[in-house]
């Protein structure tokens, strides 16, 4: 018999399609970038980490706000946020930046046709992702 999804189960798998995706999304031939450091790493061992600490749910799955660390910016620092912060002013100037902050305290709970929908998306995205990687490298990224 088949388990009935719930919120938690559903937010954890959409949450890992998209996570891979983040890391696909950021790979190269050169391997994929730390979006804070700047240094290239095997894509296996990077981390999807969030602009704003805390994963709030309202920015859980903002693909603006999500992009490729590795291990010492995500954990040891914390998300490295003064740098963080000067690449998402460069990338989306810093009225959008601060719009995206003001926003942090938005009530967001996530319904689980909602969770449902991003896991099918970013299931879609990740795929063509990973065909078109396929096609520009002969699939030689660290996956």
């Amino acid at each position: 018999m088949k388990r009935k999804l719930t919120v938690s189960s559903a937010k954890k798998k959409a949450w890992n399609v998209f996570s891979k995706w983040i890391r696909l999304r950021d790979t190269s031939k050169l391997g994929t970038l730390c979006y804070t450091c700047g240094k290239y790493y095997p894509m296996k061992i990077m981390q999807a980490g969030h602009f704003q600490p805390g994963r709030f749910p309202i920015f859980l799955f903002d693909e603006r706000q999500v992009h490729s660390q590795c291990f010492r910016d995500n954990i040891n620092l914390k998300g490295n946020w003064p740098r963080y912060y000067e690449h998402m002013i460069e990338d989306y100037g810093k009225e959008e930046v601060e719009k995206m902050i003001a926003q942090r305290n938005d009530f967001k709970q996530w319904k689980l046709y909602e969770l449902e929908e991003i896991y099918l998306k970013y299931k879609s995205k990740l795929k063509a992702e990973e065909i078109r990687n396929l096609s520009v490298d002969g699939g030689q990224k660290g996956v």
